[in-house]
């Protein structure tokens, strides 16, 4: 591996740490208020299922895109679904209504 692009791999390898970091608090505070209503003794075991699950569907969910992204149509209809959000945008941002 070239030496020079080292520094675009770390960059994008720290802007993903820090999202998921993010992504990892907002898990926390979601879980804490989902279960604050239950009884004290069912609170821990159902933050230990939440967080497992939520570590689990990740890692599912990261290895079918790992997939998914290789099908150019997929890529397709992502770009056409993109296209169509920012003319909804814009149209909404014509007409006046936000």
């Amino acid at each position: 591996m070239d030496v020079s692009i080292w520094g675009e791999y770390a960059l994008v390898f720290l802007v993903l740490v820090i999202l998921e970091g993010i992504l990892s608090a907002d898990n926390a505070v979601v879980m804490a208020v989902i279960v604050k209503g239950l009884p004290h003794e069912k609170q821990r075991k159902a933050l230990f299922y939440g967080l497992v699950g939520a570590f689990v569907f990740r890692f599912i969910a990261l290895f079918l895109i790992s997939f998914l992204v290789k099908i150019w149509e997929i890529q397709a209809i992502g770009a056409i679904y993109l296209l169509y959000l920012a003319i909804k945008h814009m149209w909404r941002l014509k007409k006046g209504k936000k």
